[in-house]
């Protein structure tokens, strides 16, 4: 508990270090304005959001860290409000950027602190729930499928929309040329689609048979091993990362698949253990028999349940059934 809350703390921090110093950057260093609007439109267009972001997020979130940080009764209210601020800025950039097809980069930057902030407000919780980076809630099916097709948008839209295309503009500004190939978009299109599928699937059982969703601060109560969970152990990370790459072939982009790549690593060196150790934490022996049988990334040709009931069947003396 302590845990989750000083990573609150510490995260709120650094934002407010982090935007003050990315308006420093601006009024100081007034050519870097270009690298996050339109370009037709005056600098004045940015620079007026400097009260607000003043008020809201750099000063909000320093007292926000104060409040969690000193176990302040108001800090629940203070967090969500912080999470709800922070979104307004992050919503008019990609408006902005859906109308001129331009200032992604802004886009990306004020979608990764938006969403950063409401993963700290989950983190910490609601009014009867203590910090915690992982919480079991059971939901019933209809509203665990509700809540997982909603968070599904919102991350495909992130990391497979607003991010690439951020990305992919920050390489046109240093001079980095895209790649094309004959049939690159069908090619690229049918990729995605398939991992897009094996996403939804994986979504819809964590949600029907382990009644929860994929977020962390809202995970499944329940192991779930039915589904695409039966072939490999992590089929959403492993769907999202061929999504990624998909995203990067269609846009031509090298430092689109390196950025899906780069994710992989990051999810298996510093997340998986995480998720690894609550499950074994919590489902026991009945987790470890599922992580010693199922494979991490590479799919198996048979479900996990084919080979349960088959050694069951061995152990009870019944010759193994042929498939």
């Amino acid at each position: 508990m302590m845990a989750a809350r000083q990573i609150v703390v510490g995260y709120l921090v650094s934002q407010t270090v982090v935007v003050a110093a990315w308006w420093a950057l601006l009024l100081f260093v007034p050519r870097t304005i270009s690298w996050f609007q339109a370009g037709a439109w005056p600098p004045e267009t940015l620079l007026c959001f400097w009260l607000p972001d003043s008020i809201l997020l750099v000063f909000g979130s320093l007292v926000t860290a104060f409040a969690i940080g000193t176990e302040r009764l108001w800090s629940k209210v203070s967090i969500w409000a912080l999470a709800a601020a922070s979104w307004y800025p992050a919503l008019y950039c990609i408006g902005v950027s859906m109308r001129t097809d331009e200032a992604w980069l802004a886009s990306a930057m004020m979608v990764s602190m938006a969403g950063l902030t409401l993963a700290m407000a989950t983190i910490h919780g609601s009014a009867e729930q203590q910090p915690a980076t992982i919480r079991a809630t059971e939901m019933t099916k209809v509203s665990a499928i509700c809540w997982t097709l909603a968070q599904t948008i919102i991350f495909w839209g992130v990391f497979l929309w607003i991010f690439p295309k951020g990305i992919v503009e920050l390489e046109h500004r240093i001079g980095f040329q895209s790649f094309s190939h004959v049939y690159q978009s069908l090619a690229a299109f049918c990729l995605f689609a398939a991992a897009s599928v094996l996403g939804l699937l994986s979504g819809i059982n964590m949600a029907a048979f382990g009644a929860g969703t994929p977020l962390p601060t809202a995970t499944a109560p329940k192991l779930v091993v039915a589904g695409p969970y039966g072939y490999v152990r992590n089929p959403m990370a492993l769907a999202g990362i061929v999504q990624g790459v998909a995203v990067g072939w269609y846009l031509g982009s090298i430092s689109v698949i390196m950025y899906s790549i780069f994710g992989a690593f990051v999810w298996h060196l510093f997340v998986r253990p995480v998720e690894e150790a609550d499950l074994q934490s919590r489902f026991g022996e009945r987790y470890m028999q599922y992580k010693d049988s199922v494979r991490l990334w590479c799919p198996s040709l048979r479900r996990y349940e084919d080979r349960v009931s088959e050694c069951q069947g061995i152990c009870d003396g019944q010759p193994p059934q042929n498939r």
